[in-house]
């Protein structure tokens, strides 16, 4: 009796890797490989060291495996989709620059869907596109560029050229001018890459382009801002600073509404009543996160909502907050931080900062306050237990030289 033939299973044409980090954390990325080409996509995903008896470590992890493996399902979706001859590759023919300007009309249209007359996200687009430009000229003498055409290379030139171009403003008529011999600041560097280099990405997600070069960039070739200190109110400043006098009502109750929910200045400017539910004592905002546009579903203390302002006869798609412009929001509680003689550099996002911290120094696990930031992964969120860590390093030094 012959015996039956063995069956070989067909080799997934993606696969989960993982590159080990400093103090033992894993980045995650795809292994592609197909029609003998191999690329791989990092994912921004994040294990962390499991410590001994902390279930919390085991859970967080078991999560973002969860994660990785279903983005690399839908990767091999899409490839058995493209094989089908039902792949989408409109970037072959889609100019770069025009792509950037549907990311600029997007963000200028949610601002304006927010009841909101400047977006500060379309103003970045706008100059990084100026800057993407004035790159192609140099390095492209005019050619067009499309999406198709960039690759990893392309994005490692453009970040070299960042990091060295100089500043540009804008005339009356539009026209740009740039300022010679004046660099761009590292952050305002970094800013740019990180708009073009989601603009990349999301064209790669949208199916554009059938491989995403941004994702082949190590971050040390990236232009990378300089270390920034979160700052953050303690508990006796935020009642101090609660207490004291702000030149606008509605910044002020923006601003603690943040520091008990966490909610960006973008999400806050943003938030209408169609967004905030109540369920007997329970109350809930279900919003799109601008920043991320991940769905967020954050609970609301009776201490944030303290801060909200009475509905009244307002409808659903009425803003729960009227706020100025932002410049003037920032200039308002800069002005109301002197007034409480806080000496602290406190804007609008180091609310959100102090919710993080606070929450954690009474308690809370690390895990939740990610989910409650609507972090994509919790490694984002381990900067605030460092602040903990160092306030508890503090504590114990002040005991230093008591008995000498």
């Amino acid at each position: 009796m012959a015996r039956p033939k063995k069956q070989t299973r067909a080799k997934e044409p993606v696969t989960i890797r993982f590159k080990q980090l400093a103090k033992g954390s894993k980045s995650i990325y795809l292994d592609i490989y197909r029609d003998g080409v191999r690329s791989y996509e990092f994912l921004k995903l994040y294990l962390i060291p499991e410590r001994p008896g902390v279930e919390a470590d085991k859970v967080t992890n078991k999560t973002t495996l969860d994660a990785a493996n279903a983005i690399k399902a839908q990767r091999i979706r899409d490839i058995v989709n493209g094989e089908a001859g039902i792949k989408n590759l409109g970037g072959k023919n889609l100019l770069l620059s025009d792509w950037m300007q549907q990311r600029q009309a997007r963000a200028e249209k949610a601002a304006r869907d927010a009841g909101r007359a400047f977006s500060n996200t379309a103003e970045t687009y706008k100059t990084a596109a100026v800057h993407l430009r004035r790159f192609m000229e140099k390095e492209y003498k005019g050619r067009a560029v499309t999406l198709a055409k960039i690759d990893k290379d392309f994005c490692i030139a453009f970040a070299a050229y960042l990091k060295t171009a100089q500043k540009s403003h804008y005339t009356k008529n539009g026209q740009t001018i740039h300022k010679g011999g004046a660099p761009l600041a590292e952050t305002t560097s970094a800013l740019y890459y990180a708009t073009f280099e989601a603009a990349i990405n999301e064209a790669y997600k949208k199916g554009l382009i059938s491989t995403n070069p941004a994702a082949l960039v190590e971050e040390s070739e990236k232009p990378s801002a300089p270390p920034v200190e979160r700052d953050y109110l303690t508990a006796e400043e935020l009642k101090t600073l609660a207490a004291a006098k702000c030149p606008n009502e509605q910044v002020r109750a923006a601003f603690l509404f943040s520091c008990f929910c966490g909610l960006r200045l973008s999400d806050v400017e943003g938030l209408t009543w169609a967004e905030v539910h109540q369920d007997g004592d329970t109350w809930q905002v279900e919003t799109r996160m601008k920043k991320t546009r991940q769905i967020l579903y954050l609970p609301l203390s009776d201490a944030a909502r303290r801060y909200m302002p009475e509905r009244g006869d307002k409808g659903p798609q009425d803003l729960v907050f009227t706020l100025p412009k932002r410049v003037t929001t920032q200039c308002d509680i800069r002005t109301w931080v002197k007034r409480a003689g806080i000496a602290k550099n406190i804007s609008f996002h180091c609310a959100r900062h102090t919710f993080a911290t606070l929450a954690l120094t009474q308690g809370a696990d690390l895990y939740s306050i990610s989910k409650l930031l609507g972090h994509t992964n919790v490694n984002t969120t381990q900067i605030y237990a460092a602040i903990i860590d160092q306030k508890k390093q503090d504590a114990v030094n002040l005991l230093n030289g008591i008995l000498d």
